[in-house]
C-alpha cells in the first residue's frame, strides 16, 4: 500500500471504527482527518491511533446449522480485522487488514490445508489501478475461482475521490486481477453473492446498510430504495438451501435469513462471547459443518 501524508483541516474522512456502537468497520464522519490504511504519522512516537486494525484480533466459532455457535477462545491472529472467510479447493482461506505493522497496513490470507488449526500467511496482490488501499475484503467461489469485493480505495476517500467497491478474481487465493470497479460511493465492507433463486447478483453495503443488484457483474448495480435494515457490515452465505446474512447490531452478531429480496431476523447475540463482536464471515466445509471468523477488539 502507498503511503499518504496526515492533514489537520477540516473534511469528510474515514477513521476505522470501534467505538462504543460495536460496528467495527470504516466510517465516513466529519471532523480533522485522521491516518488509513498504509498511511505515515508526523509523530511517529505517538503509537497507532485508538480504535485501529493494530488493537483488533481474530477469533473463530463452529456451527452445525449456521444459527447456534461455539467459540473457540484461541486467538487466531493479533493486530487483525475484517476477516473475510472461504473454503476453496480443499483448503481455508482467511482474508484480512493486517495491522500488524501499523504504519503500513496491508491485505493478507491465511491459509490452512487443516481446517484452520494451522496457517500460513502471505500478503494478497492484485493487479489493477483501482486498488492501491484494498480493505474490507469478502471472498466467495465464482466459476472455479475466488472473487474478493472488497473497498479499493481506502485512504483516498475524503480528499476528493469517492470510494471504489472492487471485485478481483484468483486461482489461488493470493494473486488477483481486478474485474473493475462495480460501484462508486461512500461505502464501506461489501457484502456481494448471487442469489441463484431470484437469479441476480446482490451486493449489500455499509456503513448505513443498503441493497444493491444486478444482472450480471459488467451490468450496473442498481439501488434497492425500498430496502432497509437495521444493522452494518453483513456476510451473506448459502446454509443448506437458505441464504444466511450475518450482520452487526449494537455491538454483536446476529443473523437474518434473506428470500424474495428482503431479510427477515432469525436471532440476535448469535455468538457467546463477552465484548465486542464484528464482522462475520462464514467458511462452509460442507453440509451442517460451518466456521465463522470474526474480529474484537482489546484496549487500546
Amino acid at each position: 500500500m502507498k503511503n499518504s501524508g496526515i492533514s489537520s483541516m477540516v473534511v469528510v474522512m474515514i477513521i476505522v471504527v470501534g467505538l462504543a456502537a460495536g460496528v467495527g468497520a470504516y466510517l465516513l464522519v466529519s471532523g480533522p482527518k485522521v491516518a488509513s490504511p498504509g498511511s505515515t504519522r508526523e509523530n511517529q512516537s505517538e503509537g497507532p491511533f485508538p480504535n485501529s486494525p493494530y488493537y483488533h484480533r481474530v477469533y473463530s466459532a463452529t456451527s452445525s446449522d449456521g444459527i447456534s455457535w461455539v467459540v473457540d477462545n484461541t486467538l487466531l491472529f493479533d493486530h487483525a480485522s475484517v476477516p473475510g472467510a472461504v473454503y476453496f479447493d480443499n483448503k481455508l482461506y482467511v482474508y484480512f487488514v493486517n495491522a500488524e505493522d501499523w504504519q503500513n497496513e496491508k491485505l493478507s490470507v491465511a491459509i490452512s490445508e487443516d481446517r484452520g488449526a494451522t496457517f500460513t500467511t502471505q500478503d494478497v496482490q492484485i493487479t489493477g489501478s483501482n486498488s492501491p488501499y484494498p480493505v474490507d475484503p469478502a471472498p466467495i467461489i465464482d466459476n472455479g475461482k475466488i472473487r474478493l469485493t472488497y473497498l479499493g480505495n481506502f485512504g483516498q476517500m475524503g480528499q476528493g475521490e469517492a470510494g471504489k467497491i472492487v471485485t478481483a478474481t484468483s486461482s489461488d487465493g493470493i494473486n488477483f486481477t481486478e474485474g473493475g470497479v462495480i460501484v462508486n460511493g461512500n461505502f464501506t465492507d461489501p457484502d456481494l453473492f448471487y442469489d441463484d433463486v431470484g437469479g441476480q447478483w446482490v451486493l449489500f453495503l455499509s456503513p448505513t446498510m443498503t441493497k444493491e443488484t444486478a444482472s450480471s457483474l459488467s451490468s450496473s448495480f442498481v439501488p434497492d430504495s425500498g430496502f432497509s435494515w437495521n444493522g452494518s457490515v453483513s456476510s451473506t452465505h448459502k446454509i443448506g438451501n437458505k441464504f444466511y446474512t450475518y450482520y452487526i447490531s449494537e455491538g454483536e452478531i446476529s443473523v437474518a435469513e434473506y428470500s424474495n429480496g428482503s431479510l427477515t431476523k432469525v436471532a440476535d447475540g448469535i455468538l457467546n462471547y463477552q465484548g465486542l463482536n464484528a464482522d462475520p464471515s462464514v467458511a462452509i466445509f460442507g453440509d451442517n459443518d460451518y466456521k465463522m471468523f470474526f474480529k474484537t477488539q482489546v484496549n487500546s
